[in-house]
């Protein structure tokens, strides 16, 4: 499934120039447009998948507090050692009570889930993963709360009926409040009074961005929804970014000036760091690796080709003298006979330089985000500078 087939009938270039990051948009699904993602049946399948229900991959919460794991999780022998897993038994217990399940991370055990999420996190060069919600007719999961992520909800069976407030935080990367009645009155009223209801019928889409305060109860009968979340790189990141390649320069990692004693002098230098903090951020070599981070944000799923995988080639690395040296202008890969810019393989060409030897299937598997045009490149660039060589390792 595409985006757009996902999205249909609304058009993507609509949903991301009105909607992405902005507003929450409700896209009721047209006949024969989206199919339900997933059934009871298959809910059941996945539940029977025991070694997946470890704690923190399943929640149950019954009138809004969550149900303590002591009673529905138990300790199991493996060959491995103890865990603790789910007994579907004592879940299905608290589910008859009403209570609605959150099954977390399903596309690690999903394949049909999995090709979504994987289509989103390209789609957004975003973090995505699927969680499946389970819900029972007048009894409430969840209190008002807003996500850290923004949330592609998709209705399966049943109906569900969403409250969406007038407020929203400003992208949050915490909640407001944790625990406890005191902590839900300082959300409730924070969430501004109600801006609108969407009742979610099976195939109807709801989109909300981050910060967005919602509830949700089923209406008539068991309701069963999918969410996928879509964390996008943020500012927050950029700052992560920005203090690797600080403290490339001398000068931000010098001790600063007494502002005890010498306020003016701690003025001069937080003025000079400023000028030098604005200057990395605006250079081309910044860019490049914010342009890293943003590939390398979503998963790169691979199929594993049996029953004969690829032979590769291996390549050992020379002792001619080079180095990634990380400049304004962008990376470079530094020898004796001069400097090459290196784009945006750095990464995988600070790792190949690093290694007695590796292998281009090996390279390929740690850096997928690189495209292997890229790589083969840069394998290409390094064979040319001599500082790898190919050779046929000694197996057995």
């Amino acid at each position: 499934m595409d985006l757009a087939a996902l999205l249909a009938p609304l058009p993507v270039d609509r949903f991301r120039t009105e909607f992405f990051g902005s507003r929450p948009c409700h896209v009721p699904a047209a006949p024969g447009m989206r199919a339900p993602l997933i059934g009871w049946d298959r809910l059941a399948e996945l539940l029977a998948i025991a070694p997946h229900w470890t704690e923190g991959h399943i929640t149950l919460v019954l009138n809004r507090a969550a149900i303590a794991g002591e009673f529905y999780m138990d300790e199991c022998l493996t060959p491995a050692g103890p865990v603790r897993r789910a007994d579907p038994a004592k879940v299905e217990h608290f589910l008859g009570l009403g209570a609605t399940l959150v099954a977390n991370d399903v596309d690690a055990i999903a394949p049909e889930l999995r090709a979504i999420t994987a289509m989103l996190g390209a789609e957004f060069a975003a973090l995505s993963n699927a969680n499946i919600y389970a819900s029972f007719a007048g009894v409430q999961g969840f209190a008002t709360h807003y996500d850290l992520h923004d949330v592609i909800a998709v209705q399966c069976a049943g109906e569900k009926r969403w409250n969406i407030y007038g407020h929203r935080a400003a992208n949050p990367v915490a909640p407001l409040a944790q625990g406890g009645a005191e902590a839900q009155a300082l959300i409730d009223a924070a969430r501004g009074p109600l801006a609108g209801t969407v009742t979610m019928r099976p195939g109807d889409l709801l989109y909300l961005p981050r910060g967005v305060y919602h509830d949700a109860l089923a209406t008539d009968g068991p309701s069963l929804h999918v969410t996928f979340a879509l964390a996008p790189h943020s500012g927050e990141g950029v700052l992560k970014l920005l203090g690797a390649a600080a403290l490339r320069d001398p000068q931000l990692r010098a001790y600063l000036p007494d502002g005890r004693t010498d306020p003016a002098a701690l003025d001069a230098h937080l003025a000079d760091l400023a000028q030098r903090l604005a200057g990395i951020v605006t250079s081309p070599g910044f860019r490049d690796a914010v342009i890293d981070a943003q590939r390398s944000r979503h998963a790169h799923p691979h199929a594993v080709r049996l029953p004969r995988p690829p032979a590769a080639i291996a390549y050992a690395r020379t002792d001619v003298q080079a180095e990634v040296r990380y400049a304004a202008e962008g990376a470079m890969l530094v020898t004796a006979r001069g400097a090459t810019p290196l784009g945006l393989a750095f990464a995988p060409a600070d790792y190949a330089l690093a290694r007695a030897g590796f292998s281009d299937v090996e390279l390929a598997a740690r850096f997928p985000h690189v495209p292997q045009a890229e790589q083969h490149a840069l394998l290409a660039l390094l064979e040319r500078e001599r500082l790898v060589q190919r050779y046929t390792p000694e197996l057995g």
